[in-house]
């Protein structure tokens, strides 16, 4: 993606509606483009001004039409002509008619007055139930400098973002995007573990990289209160970057260890997403 792409679909991605894939697409290019990275902040700012525009709760039934009623000035009405009086007879079922057509309306009004108070209160009374919006985890993806000192030790070479489910059910969804540079560049597959506050690994998937250059995105089982981290590895078990999400789970870590092998594997389903070369990835073996 470049940066008029982006721009085109700059409001969406602020807004949060833009699809997966594009939107994985994005977040890699906003990673190495600061341009771009403040255009997406100021329509994020924007989105979130117009949001705070809307009202508390819905106006009660009949709020228009009374507020239009009052700013209308009433209309005098133009003097009527003389006219014969009517015999007393005639005058009686005149008054008798009227009478009988202004309780029908009187009754008429009364209902349909008391049944949009009644609603309208109701409206006004009832709880306004607002489900949060999930709270959307970011992470460096730190590459080991060879001491293994741990989180830290090393480099930035990338963003992670696991976004959890929402209130609907579902997935949640993770999205990534690493640069390893001239120290590590490599072609081929990655594959990417999600760490859980007690230390387990979760199998995601893998992905290409070109050069030491990819970005991915997939469906992931997010839960920010188990997650506590990722790591990328390598085909022959190195663990390649590593990423502590601040705050999440209780007890894991996502410590680096850019030396380190990992033991034993377990097959996971394959996740399909996007890398630099626009590869899809299949299915993988994951080191635990």
């Amino acid at each position: 993606m470049d940066c008029e792409r982006l721009r085109e679909e700059g409001a969406e991605l602020a807004l949060g509606i833009l699809p997966a894939r594009e939107r994985a697409e994005a977040v890699a290019h906003l990673d190495r483009c600061p341009d771009c990275r403040a255009y997406v902040e100021r329509l994020t700012v924007v989105g979130d001004g117009l949001l705070g525009l809307l009202p508390g709760a819905e106006p009660p039934v009949g709020f228009e039409s009374r507020v239009v009623r009052t700013m209308t000035p009433a209309r005098t009405p133009a003097p009527a002509p003389a006219a014969a009086a009517p015999p007393p007879a005639a005058r009686r079922r005149v008054r008798g008619r009227r009478f009988r057509m202004a309780a029908a309306g009187v009754a008429t009004a009364l209902a349909f007055g008391f049944g949009g108070w009644a609603v309208g209160t109701a409206v006004e009374g009832a709880p306004q139930v607002v489900a949060p919006a999930p709270r959307v985890l970011e992470a460096a993806l730190v590459s080991s400098d060879g001491t293994g000192a741990g989180v830290g030790a090393g480099r930035e070479v990338g963003r992670i973002y696991a976004h959890p489910a929402d209130a609907a059910g579902g997935n949640g969804w993770v999205y990534m995007s690493v640069d390893l540079g001239e120290v590590r560049a490599a072609d081929g597959p990655v594959r990417c573990l999600l760490v859980r506050a007690d230390g387990s690994a979760v199998p995601l998937g893998s992905f290409p990289l070109r050069a030491g250059y990819g970005y991915w995105g997939a469906p992931a089982p997010v839960a920010a209160d188990t997650l506590s981290g990722a790591r990328l590895v390598a085909p022959d078990g190195t663990v390649l970057a590593t990423a502590h999400f601040a705050g999440a789970g209780s007890g894991g870590t996502g410590g680096t260890g850019g030396t380190g092998k990992t033991g034993g594997t377990s097959g996971t389903g394959g996740a399909v997403g996007s890398g630099a070369s626009g590869a899809s990835a299949g299915p993988t073996a994951a080191a635990r």
